[in-house]
């Protein structure tokens, strides 16, 4: 199964997170994230192969990073991207400590 390590222990804010992950995810893939969570989705389902793992190294840093950034008026960042990342059953989402990955 193919991997992309997205390394986002340094996300301190939604811009971070839209750097580290065009820079594991969507340069390999042939693509650069604007930010559009539509996109986001869309991005998802590019490479081309059936089922990938998508490796989040340092994730606790970047989960309470993005749980202070608002989306909706009880939503968080970090519940949209979860939510997104649960609704494509073709990646398998690994959340790691820095240490671990």
């Amino acid at each position: 199964m193919r991997e992309f390590v997205v390394r986002v222990a340094d996300v301190g804010s939604f811009e971070d997170f839209i750097a580290a992950f065009n820079e594991g995810f969507c340069r390999h893939v042939g693509g650069h994230w604007g930010g559009n969570l539509d996109a986001f989705n869309d991005y998802l389902s590019w490479p081309d192969e059936g089922r990938y793992r998508l490796i989040f190294q340092g994730w606790p840093e970047c989960a309470a990073a993005l749980a202070r950034v608002p989306y909706q008026p009880r939503q968080s960042m970090r519940d949209v991207i979860l939510e997104i990342l649960r609704d494509n059953d073709q990646v398998e989402v690994v959340t790691v400590s820095p240490e671990t990955g």
